[in-house]
């Protein structure tokens, strides 16, 4: 995994963790997609992925989270890691709610990260 796939990852997880994944926060996951994966990645892998990730448990999603987020930290700059940390929060504030799962997960970056809002 590299830190742009790590990035899809981290997304979509937030995306999902609530239960409902929204157009509005497809909408943020793919632009990131299209900004961070310049390579072509066929429709079918990323909908695959989707799939996988929506029938993950909340303690499988978590495990996955943290491996996406060491990942990401890992191979990116300071600098990187706030511009992430700014799009997963316009991401979880996308449908005007951030739900109970939402604020644990993010919780998680912010503090692994060693950031503050």
């Amino acid at each position: 995994m590299n830190k742009s796939v790590a990035g899809y990852k981290m997304l979509m997880i937030l995306a999902n963790v609530d239960g409902a994944h929204l157009r509005i926060e497809q909408d943020v996951v793919e632009s990131y997609l299209g900004d961070s994966l310049p390579e072509a990645i066929p429709g079918n892998q990323i909908e695959a992925e989707q799939n996988r990730i929506v029938q993950l448990s909340q303690e499988e999603q978590m495990l996955e989270f943290r491996a996406a987020m060491n990942t990401y930290y890992s191979e990116s700059s300071s600098a990187e890691r706030s511009q992430f940390l700014q799009l997963a929060m316009d991401l979880i504030k996308s449908d005007e709610h951030i739900s109970p799962e939402e604020n644990i997960f993010i919780n998680k970056l912010f503090d692994a990260w060693g950031e503050t809002e």
